[in-house]
């Protein structure tokens, strides 16, 4: 092994003792990963307005101050609802006692009722199962997860106090800091890769930050529809907790398809246990949730978002499973974009996967010169190349003959 090799061979293996070492570094400082995540995404979604702003004239510093404070009004404004809904919280903790023994009370009617309906003994039998399997089990763990939660915001008052103080400082420096930061990591690429990564990360930006952006309007919007249609139910049949339910649907919309069934399920629940007019409240509620996903989904989703992420339906499903499975929640709600940046690389790698289908079978979609390279037809070139060439040698020995030949002349001429 030569020298140069040698020091290739050191430089990669130096490499790869860094990238170990902050990996390591990373998993030792995990608890405080979150807050840095959060504060990115938040400074991530306003780099358009930043950007636009500093189009028009403004310096960086004016454009983040502004924004910076709208950014600080709508998130004292936030705290304020999270008070509120820390309020709501505590009493439905405190009435729990009686929601429960109220939702028995309705799964012993529906029991009854269905012993005494027309159906199979054996389907019958499955079901009365299920139902007081359910009936045991689900008030005690969601006595145990309110009470635990309970617990763990008491205990860590100080702490949520210290993060929602240090995140708007982190924010605030992120978006001070955004393009010496994407200047800086783009300086650690090899020259000879700087085009390719630029480009790559110009694609995936555009998705991510569509992407991010969509999804912090489209929770938000849900949210305050469904706070704004739980306040309405409240007043007209006495529907509780508003506040705590529209948070939970800003929340857990984020999350495809489980998050919106949770939500309905819960609001029409809430409805039921709580109202002066349990069963209207009930179809009410639920009703609105239903609504409002189609009018988000269909209505403000496209104009925010556009066409997506550019992922197949199928893949969406493949990619919440294998994130559910990989990560729970959290990786049903980053298997998405990190599924789309995946794709991005690899039509980039690979544009043929994003070419257009052709009408016809590509094997019948020969060229020329495929067409020409084709077996047969090479075969039967060789063979009229072959036939030419003997035909023009008989037709060159004829002439030759004919030269050679010897007048009657010539013979009687004396030598």
């Amino acid at each position: 092994m030569n020298r140069s090799l040698d020091a290739v061979v050191l430089r990669y293996l130096g490499y790869a003792c860094v990238v170990f070492a902050g990996l390591f570094l990373l998993y030792l400082v995990r608890g405080t990963l979150p807050i840095f995540f959060v504060a990115l995404l938040l400074a991530y979604a306003m780099e358009p307005i930043l950007q636009r702003l500093e189009r028009r004239g403004y310096s960086r510093r004016s454009a983040v101050g502004f924004v910076f404070l709208v950014f600080l009004l709508l998130f004292v404004l936030l705290l304020c609802l999270l008070a509120s809904a820390w309020q709501q919280a505590l009493a439905l903790s405190a009435n729990f006692e009686q929601y429960k023994n109220q939702a028995l009370a309705l799964a012993d009617t529906a029991r009854h009722r269905l012993d005494a309906s027309p159906l199979p003994p054996d389907m019958k039998k499955s079901v009365i199962d299920i139902v007081t399997d359910a009936q045991d089990r689900a008030p005690l763990v969601l006595s145990q997860k309110l009470q635990s939660f309970i617990a763990w915001t008491l205990g860590s008052v100080g702490y949520l106090g210290i993060l929602l103080v240090v995140l708007p400082v982190i924010t605030l420096y992120l978006m001070l800091e955004m393009n010496p930061l994407r200047a800086r990591i783009l300086m650690l690429v090899p020259p000879a890769y700087r085009r390719d990564v630029t480009e790559i990360g110009q694609k995936i930006n555009e998705i991510l930050g569509r992407y991010v952006r969509g999804q912090i309007i489209v929770c938000s919007g849900f949210g305050v529809l469904c706070t704004i249609a739980f306040h309405v139910l409240g007043y007209e049949y006495g529907m509780g907790y508003p506040l705590v339910l529209g948070l939970a649907a800003a929340i857990l919309y984020i999350v495809p398809y489980v998050g919106l069934a949770i939500v309905t399920v819960a609001a029409g629940a809430t409805a039921y246990l709580t109202a002066s007019a349990p069963l209207p409240c009930a179809i009410l509620a639920v009703g609105c949730c239903i609504v409002f996903n189609l009018i988000i989904d269909y209505g403000i989703a496209p104009r925010v978002i556009g066409k997506g992420v550019g992922l197949h339906p199928l893949m969406v499903i493949f990619a919440l499973l294998s994130g559910f499975g990989m990560g729970g929640i959290p990786g049903m709600v980053l298997a998405v974009p990190f599924f789309a940046s995946l794709r991005v690389i690899l039509i980039y790698l690979f544009p043929q996967l994003a070419a257009p289908i052709p009408q016809t079978p590509p094997e019948s979609e020969m060229t020329r010169d495929e067409k020409n390279a084709s077996p047969a037809r090479v075969a039967r070139e060789v063979v009229s190349e072959m036939e030419k060439a003997e035909t023009a040698a008989l037709e060159a020995t004829a002439l030759e003959s004919a030269s050679l030949e010897i007048t009657p002349r010539e013979a009687q001429a004396p030598l």
